[in-house]
């Protein structure tokens, strides 16, 4: 053992760095392999005493499998100094270590021909290399989940699909599958999305979650019941794999990961990931793997929504329509009845209807918008309803009185309206119907933008359809005539684009309206 007199010599610092050397070092008889002496980092890795490993062949230290390979290597003397990469320690504990192994060139003492071997225990390193690798391989196949989570899928299983094939596309793992718990006889596993390169693996596999069978035993199914990750390190050692063994080997899978996935009060069932190496689910990439199982079920879940709230929103859509359709049906015996206290003016409300319409595509307005126009057209004079008969067909004159009672037929047609569940605001564009942008129309007197659109397009129907038809109590006028009046008091009473819509109909297009006697 070296001293520490506080004065070294050339002799002291080899008996030192002998001595402290964190490797385990080996003076071997290169010609019989026998070990001459060791430093005690060689008893620390070894286990064996130095007084035990004294004499000891250095063959027996290896595996049988690498001996042959020592004395080939490690026993010449003609050899210069060189690694032995590859070899593996075989401990007195039966452990065996992974070594990064280098010989000396041989030298001769005493008359002895004698190799130093330095010996490094390997398995932390690989250890950690094999963490990072494996912690590589997840966050890589998680980056690839990730985008195809991130993606637009219009269905559930798209989405998983999508997931199994990021996982597997050129990653390290050979296989993934997501497998649903189904409730039939037998309690199935259905594999609802699979991908990877040895997805033959998976073929005439029955699965099931039951307790009753073997193949309930299986880590996907005890994740699926259990709500728990499971993981199997190494294939061939799991006894519980033991009848899925010969099936691993052929197609090259040697550990696996399954991990739950629960949508509540949908299904549950579980993601299986498969590696071609054991312990290839170190603790970190098990981390990755558990979060990409948590956003596999937000992204499902969404999934889930959407399609409810499509499934709600077509439903309300078709409600919808149903009540549309029952309340524009109600309009036309209305209107019906309408006619038959007015027979002049028979139809006047359908012509306005059809014109106003026609104005309303003009303008590139949605079917939407043109059916709750033509609605609210259809029942623009459904006020008259209140007033006498005999002052709607006088043939004479009107007075003052009753010229006050006819103006009131807006108003009337607004509060008869007004609670009607329709979807669009018929009862106020009745109302506004006869209202001018310069707010010298009635029953409010608004102006400008307190006129909804639709009115505005109904007031110039209404004034056309008035204007050119014959009533027994005055003549119609000539189109044209009434064109040019309707063009003459835009941006002033009429609105301006449903004015410029209006003349491009019956000026360039021709319009022409069913029905319509004009002079």
């Amino acid at each position: 053992m070296p001293t520490d007199s506080g004065k070294h010599n050339s002799q002291n610092l080899y008996e030192w760095s002998w001595f402290y050397a964190p490797s385990a070092k080996f003076a071997l008889d290169a010609n019989t392999g026998a070990i001459l002496d060791v430093n005690p980092g060689a008893e620390q890795l070894t286990g064996y005493s130095r007084r035990e490993l004294l004499g000891m062949p250095i063959v027996m230290l290896h595996p049988e499998q690498e001996r042959e390979r020592i004395q080939a290597e490690l026993l010449c003397p003609d050899k210069e100094p060189t690694p032995h990469p590859g070899l593996h320690l075989l401990c007195k504990d039966a452990r065996l270590v992974p070594l990064r192994t280098f010989s000396s060139k041989p030298l001769v003492i005493d008359g002895r021909t004698v190799v130093i071997v330095d010996c490094r225990d390997l398995a932390t390193r690989l250890q950690s290399e094999h963490q990072l690798a494996t912690q590589n391989w997840a966050l890589k196949a998680y980056a690839s989940a990730a985008l195809a989570l991130g993606g637009t899928h219009t269905s559930q299983s798209l989405l998983l699909q999508s997931i199994c094939r990021a996982v597997t596309h050129e990653s390290v793992y050979p296989l993934a599958w997501i497998g649903i718990a189904e409730e039939s006889t037998g309690k199935p596993i259905r594999i609802a999305a699979s991908a990877g390169s040895a997805l033959g693996y998976l073929d005439k596999l029955e699965l099931s979650w039951s307790t009753d069978g073997p193949g309930g035993q299986g880590p996907t199914a005890t994740s699926i019941r259990t709500n728990k990750l499971q993981i199997v390190e190494d294939f061939e050692k799991a006894d519980v794999l033991q009848p899925w063994r010969k099936r691993a080997r052929k197609y090259g899978v040697r550990s696996s990961v399954s991990l739950p996935l629960l949508i509540p009060s949908k299904w549950r069932g579980a993601l299986v990931v498969y590696a071609p190496q054991p312990h290839a689910f170190e603790p970190t990439a098990l981390d990755v793997f558990r979060d990409l199982a948590r956003q596999i079920v937000f992204g499902v879940r969404a999934i889930e929504q959407e399609l409810d709230l499509q499934a709600e929103r077509e439903r309300s859509s078709r409600m919808q329509k149903q009540l549309t359709e029952s309340l524009s049906a109600m309009v036309e015996p209305i209107v019906l009845a309408m006619e038959m206290r007015d027979p002049y003016t028979a139809g006047h409300q359908s012509r306005v209807a059809e014109i106003a319409c026609a104005i309303g595509r003009e303008l590139d307005w949605s079917e939407d918008r043109l059916q709750g126009l033509r609605v609210a057209a259809q029942v623009h004079d459904i006020g008259k309803i209140s007033i006498p008969a005999e002052i709607l067909t006088k043939p004479g004159k009107l007075t003052g009185a009753e010229i006050a009672l006819i103006t009131q037929h807006a108003e009337n047609g607004y509060a008869i309206l007004k609670d009607v569940p329709f979807p669009w605001p018929i009862a106020e564009i009745v109302r506004q119907h006869h209202e001018k942008l310069d707010g010298s129309g009635y029953p409010r007197g608004l102006k400008g933008d307190e006129i909804l659109p639709e009115a505005r397009v109904l007031t110039v129907a209404d004034l056309i359809e008035a204007m050119v038809c014959f009533r027994p109590y005055r003549p119609g006028i000539p189109l044209e005539t009434a064109l040019n009046m309707i063009e003459k008091d835009a941006r002033t009473q009429l609105d301006p684009e449903a004015v410029r819509a209006c003349l491009s109909l019956f000026r360039e297009k021709h319009f022409m309206v069913q029905g319509w006697i004009r002079n």
